[in-house]
Formats: C-alpha cells, sequence, structure tokens
C-alpha cells in the first residue's frame, strides 16, 4: 500500500492544502490546524454549525498565513495577515480542553466577521502550545504526545478502497474531501481493512501508529464543493458504517518520524495480513 494524498488544514474546519511533503514537529504535522477561528468567548467555531467555513481557503506564507474566499465565495477580496509578534495570550475553547493562544488582531477579525456574519476572531498556536493528547483513549501512545487545534488526534487516516466502497452504495462520486482526511491511503487491501489495524511503517522505520477510530459528525454528509446535503452519502454510511449505533469512518493516529511524502509505501507489521 502506499501514501495516494497528503493535506494539511492551517485554520481548523477551513478548507485543505494539499502537499506533496508531509512534516512533523512536536505537536504533529506541520501548518496543520495551527490556527483557529474562535468567537467572542474563545470557543471555537466548526463546519458543523458554520458551512461558510468550508469556503475560506488559508494560504501559509513566511510572514503568516493569507485568507481567501473560494467557491462561491471566490470573489472576496483577500487578506494577509501577519504572524502576531507580541504573542499576547488568550484563553480558547476546543470542545472540554482550555489552553491558550495568541490573538491575530483586528483586521483578521473583520475579514472573518465579515465572511461568517458574526462576531469572531483569528488565534494562533503559540510557542509554548501545550495540550497533550487524551491517553484515556489512546493509552498504547507516549506520555505528553500533543496535538493543536484538531478534535482530539494529530492525524486522521482513510482509504480510497473505503471511499469507493462508500461510492457503490451512495450511487454517486463520494470525494474523499468529505472526510478531511491528513492521510490517503491506496491499495490497502479492501474496504474498511483499517478497522483492523494497528500500526504502519515506512522504509525508514517510522511508525504512524492507529489510536482510535474515527467517529464522523454531519460534515462528510455535505458536497465539499456546494455544502450541500446529500442524503444518499449518509445512507451508504449508515449502511457501511454503523457500528454501535455510531458512525465510523477512518483512524485517528500519530506519526513517529519526521516525514511522509505522496507515494511513500506503507507495511502492516511482520505476521500481520491486511
Amino acid at each position: 500500500m502506499q501514501i495516494s494524498h497528503l493535506f494539511i488544514y492551517p485554520i481548523k474546519s477551513c478548507a485543505a492544502v494539499e502537499v506533496e511533503r508531509m512534516d512533523f514537529d512536536a505537536f504533529g504535522p506541520v501548518g496543520d490546524r495551527r490556527y483557529l477561528i474562535v468567537d467572542h468567548d474563545g470557543r471555537f467555531l466548526t463546519q458543523r454549525e458554520h458551512t461558510d467555513m468550508a469556503f475560506i481557503r488559508p494560504q501559509l506564507s513566511r510572514e503568516g498565513i493569507r485568507l481567501s474566499g473560494s467557491g462561491p465565495r471566490a470573489d472576496v477580496e483577500p487578506l494577509d495577515v501577519v504572524y502576531p509578534g507580541s504573542h499576547e495570550r488568550a484563553p480558547v475553547t476546543v470542545w472540554r480542553d482550555q489552553m491558550q493562544a495568541v490573538d491575530c488582531g483586528d483586521a483578521a477579525a473583520q475579514w472573518l466577521s465579515g465572511f461568517l456574519g458574526q462576531e469572531c476572531r483569528l488565534v494562533c498556536m503559540p510557542p509554548d502550545h501545550d495540550r497533550p493528547v487524551n491517553r484515556s483513549n489512546a493509552p498504547g501512545i507516549a506520555a505528553g504526545t500533543q496535538v493543536v487545534y484538531a478534535d482530539g488526534a494529530p492525524l486522521l487516516v482513510v482509504t480510497e478502497d473505503s471511499v469507493t466502497a462508500l461510492t457503490n452504495v451512495a450511487g454517486l462520486d463520494v470525494d474523499v474531501m468529505r472526510f478531511r482526511p491528513n492521510i490517503v491511503i491506496r491499495e490497502a487491501g479492501g474496504a474498511f481493512a483499517e478497522r483492523g489495524w494497528q500500526s504502519l511503517s515506512t522504509a525508514t522505520g517510522a511508525h504512524l501508529q492507529m489510536i482510535w477510530p474515527c467517529e464522523r459528525c454531519v460534515v462528510p454528509t455535505r458536497d465539499p464543493l456546494t455544502q450541500q446535503r446529500t442524503p444518499e452519502v449518509m445512507a451508504a454510511l449508515k449502511d457501511l458504517c454503523r457500528i454501535d449505533g455510531k458512525i465510523i469512518f477512518g483512524q485517528n493516529a500519530v506519526f513517529s518520524g519526521q516525514s511522509l511524502t505522496v507515494g511513500e509505501a506503507l507495511t502492516l507489521p511482520s505476521g500481520v495480513s491486511d
């Protein structure tokens, strides 16, 4: 099996950036969910409730990040946001986790508030960010393993075989981007083979460790280009992916190495069949 696509999401719940190489630091994939949109109480906004977040297209730069519109919002004037130099902290909340972030200034807040039609601000990860992955969900990972503003884990892995199975049942082309993966794998050994994986290895001996299956929300049932609901996909998910009353698709993961590249081969541990 091999990696077919790699994606980062510079701003949580906004559009993806496809990359050929994914580098890693102590916090996970470099550039992935290092920015966050919050309301006036510091609570994160999500595409689950604010569908127009899907049309915010972020582009990372040496100075910071550029905000642009896409799809039906492509005519919005872009804004370049310089990474703040003051590092003044503001409290933010992602689900039940509370942490500190750096506010990105009034210009970014005004742009996003106008785009989303509600008061909000852009914040980013401070240099001393500290949000350990909840080890009660994944006792096998190293203590202190970090995640930035993703829901709970640094990586999400899906397979082309599983997406194809959904396409066949739904009767329409299911775009992998509905699932907002970081890593897409081809030739995985059949649909939903990933449910049985514990880890995958690279040729350099690094490990992609699966830590818990991903429970899905409403986002995959929307067309990623239009945000229109597609009941056929919901029906296919219920048919193929309902486990103990929950819709499960993909695996959350951590990675022990320094980088991954498109086309890179991955293998199951010796003696484990896919």
